[in-house]
């Protein structure tokens, strides 16, 4: 089983521009994210997908003094970016990783791969129904099913949030949903969006003691 960990990312988001690189609790949002896939027990090779702008050279700079390899292409077409790595990089399926999550769910991520290795599902996650909060998200897709479909991903939406085709589409798809067996308030967001949610997640995160995953247990099937 060959699993590979993409992460896409940009450096012009229109509510917090350079966010990716802006630190938090003492290093660049985009480490921590890193930091976390490396935490996982599968041994997954790292790719950043980013854009061929000038914005994003710094990204790019910095991925690469973190060991990543790069792949870049265009800016508004993130299922292109991923085609072209997927391209590149053979692999039976891949982890999408979304650049402002920073605390990340290593175990989400082993789960989904031992479920992957068991299984035949086109798409393994945990937004399908959402039970874990934002910036926990987990989505492994099977490649074939990606590549077979990626012509079909025509509008512009679908091209930027790459696997809303296949959710919209769920009756065509192999989907297997992973869920939190502990309810979660529905104003918890673990994502960076804008200057802000800098400040609550630093917060959120000094509250819980560093344990926060044991916050949110995967429930066992």
């Amino acid at each position: 089983m060959n699993l590979i960990a993409i992460i896409q990312s940009r450096m012009s988001s229109d509510r917090y521009p350079g966010k990716m690189l802006a630190p938090f609790l003492g290093k660049p949002i985009f480490n921590h994210v890193v930091e976390r896939i490396r935490e996982t027990k599968i041994n997954l090779p790292i790719i950043l997908a980013t854009s061929k702008e000038v914005t994003d050279d710094p990204l790019v700079l910095y991925a690469k003094h973190l060991g990543l390899e790069v792949v870049r292409g265009d800016l508004n077409d993130v299922v292109g970016r991923f085609n072209l790595t997927l391209r590149k990089y053979k692999c039976d399926a891949f982890f999408r990783v979304c650049g402002d999550s920073p605390l990340l769910y290593s175990s989400l991520f082993d789960t989904a791969a031992s479920i992957f290795e068991k299984t035949n599902f086109d798409l393994i996650t945990n937004v399908f129904p959402r039970t874990f909060p934002p910036g926990m998200s987990i989505e492994l897709i099977k490649t074939k099913t990606f590549l077979d479909k990626e012509n079909k991903i025509i509008n512009k939406y679908d091209r930027e949030h790459i696997t809303q085709f296949f959710y919209r589409n769920s009756k065509e798809f192999r989907i297997f949903n992973i869920k939190c067996s502990k309810p979660i308030s529905s104003n918890l967001k673990l994502s960076l969006d804008e200057l802000q949610d800098l400040k609550t997640l630093e917060l959120w995160y000094s509250k819980t003691n560093k344990n926060y995953e044991n916050l949110f247990p995967i429930e066992k099937k």
